[in-house]
């Protein structure tokens, strides 16, 4: 299967609407098609998320990874945050999901950025395997706390 991945712009974005819709639903939310569309559109406008998308032969959006600034006061540099990496389950295993890390892993020394955070569900271990063999380390040595609000 050919796939190219497209970094989306306000024109392509909306492309991506099913797909992220797919995903959050994966994650147990409700199909919300329109409001996916709303959020990525808003996204991209603000300039406040970069997406990269693949795309087979025939055009059709089978994944994608949603990527966020984010800074490091300490270092003194630019942070990215990989919130959502997701391919369609009749095209995994691949090499899709690699593909988009190492889109991201290009957007990330395009500007400048220290690194890449992301997290998984602890269940996870088919992302936790991939994100390991690209050369992702496990923290350890800190904690992570959230705030519902």
């Amino acid at each position: 299967m050919t796939v190219e991945i497209i970094k989306a712009n306000t024109n392509t974005i909306q492309k991506v609407t099913g797909v992220f819709d797919l995903y959050r639903q994966f994650y147990g939310q409700d199909s919300d098609f329109d409001g996916c569309a709303d959020y990525l559109v808003q996204r991209q406008e603000a300039d406040e998320a970069t997406v990269f998308f693949a795309q087979n032969s025939t055009g059709e959006v089978i994944g994608f990874t949603q990527i966020y600034p984010t800074f490091s006061s300490v270092s003194l540099r630019r942070d990215l945050v990989l919130n959502d990496l997701f391919v369609l389950e009749t095209a995994r295993g691949q090499g899709i999901a690699r593909k988009l890390l190492q889109a991201a892993k290009g957007h990330a020394l395009d500007v400048g950025s220290k690194g890449i955070l992301l997290e998984t569900d602890i269940i996870n271990t088919n992302a936790q395997a991939l994100y390991e063999s690209f050369g992702f380390e496990r923290v350890t040595d800190h904690y992570f706390y959230y705030l519902v609000i």
